[in-house]
């Protein structure tokens, strides 16, 4: 299947308005890989190309599915829904892959009275199955109500949207979903200003890599006059208030810079502290340019990383010592702080460290060489 994404071209061209459309949430076949089969039919049984659902280009996360037989489709709804995807309860995928398709909402043509989400998980209360999602939704303004289902259904009058938002090539959003953005989240209303804010890792649960000692980090800024933010810690509201009066963000590479970037004044500073091998950082610095016209600066220190002994090792969520002295010289060279003279991290610290989060996780964390750059 063909899947082209151009951060520059209007979506709105390639809606697709289905009268008696039908939704299947949950094919039959094999699911493959991070794709289960689900699909959006015409009344004829055509599958809607648009409505297929994607993490980057190319890379789907529905596959097509048979057409049901009429007893199969549970009911039908009698009003115009806007069809928004895959409802993902896991924060950073929710941000990039189950947001893109609600630009509709800001367009007064459309008039639509709720929104659809293919449910990620089959749970057995299917008004559950968004509750990860719902947050996101009250903060962007979503008054519609939101809902999905485990069974075939029909819609009236369905509204699909091609999708907006993504992660790699279709992390620079479309248009209108940036424009949705901005103004749901009220990014360039009047705010205060001239928060120096540093998004940490430190107290996350075991399972999510970090940079080891990252309690030095904090300690080095919080000198410099920098808050530590914790955003688990706080709501969504408390969040993007924080972000939107921000004028300067350290911050390691995770999702909690996918919202940040939405809402960050222009031209705010930002410096990205990698934490993980790979090239996921320019995810980040592709969405800070796109959304808040930042040129974020990157700094990768990492000198040795820990995980799970695996034939194929997550680096996604892996623990990395960095070399703190190359971190805080990079940091000042670029003016985010005035002090960069940065001690070494204790050895002995970090192997207690990992031996504290080896068990807290019940497996052993080993050393792991990344895959070359």
């Amino acid at each position: 299947m063909s899947h082209v994404f151009d951060p520059q071209a209007a979506l709105k061209p390639g809606v697709e308005i289905i009268e008696n459309a039908v939704i299947v949430p949950w094919g039959k076949e094999d699911a493959k890989g991070i794709a289960r089969p689900a699909a959006v039919f015409y009344p004829d049984g055509k599958i809607c190309e648009t409505a297929v659902c994607y993490r980057s280009v190319g890379r789907e996360t529905t596959l097509p599915t048979a057409f049901p037989a009429e007893d199969e489709i549970a009911e039908t709804i009698d009003e115009t829904v806007l069809f928004g995807g895959i409802g993902y309860g896991h924060f950073g995928h929710a941000l990039c892959e189950s947001l893109g398709r609600l630009w509709p909402l800001d367009d007064p043509e459309y008039q639509i009275d709720s929104v659809y989400f293919i449910p990620k998980a089959q749970k057995t209360w299917v008004k559950n199955a968004l509750n990860g999602l719902t947050p996101l939704l009250r903060a962007l303004d979503v008054t519609q109500r939101a809902f999905a289902s485990n069974t075939p259904i029909r819609v009236k009058r369905l509204i699909v949207p091609p999708q907006g938002f993504g992660v790699h090539e279709m992390i620079l959003g479309a248009p209108e979903f940036r424009a949705f953005m901005r103004n749901r989240l009220k990014a360039d209303a009047p705010h205060d200003t001239g928060r120096k804010i540093f998004i940490s890792r430190s107290k996350l649960y075991s399972k999510r890599g970090r940079i080891l000692q990252e309690i030095e980090i904090e300690a080095h800024l919080q000198a410099e006059g920098y808050e530590v933010f914790h955003p688990q810690e706080h709501n969504l509201k408390t969040q993007l208030e924080t972000y939107r009066s921000a004028d300067t963000v350290i911050s390691t590479d995770n999702s909690a810079l996918h919202l940040a970037a939405f809402v960050l004044p222009e031209g705010a500073k930002v410096a990205i502290l990698i934490r993980r091998p790979g090239e996921i950082y320019k995810d980040f610095v592709g969405q800070l340019s796109q959304f808040a016209k930042i040129d974020p600066v990157i700094i990768d220190t990492g000198a040795a990383y820990w995980a799970k002994k695996a034939k194929r090792v997550q680096f996604n969520e892996v623990y990395t010592q960095a070399d703190f002295p190359e971190m805080g010289a990079a940091l000042a060279a670029a003016g985010f702080v005035e002090q960069g003279d940065w001690p070494a991290a204790d050895a002995d610290a970090v192997t207690a460290q990992v031996a504290r989060l080896s068990e807290n996780l019940g497996y052993e964390l080993v050393p792991v060489t990344p895959p070359a750059k």
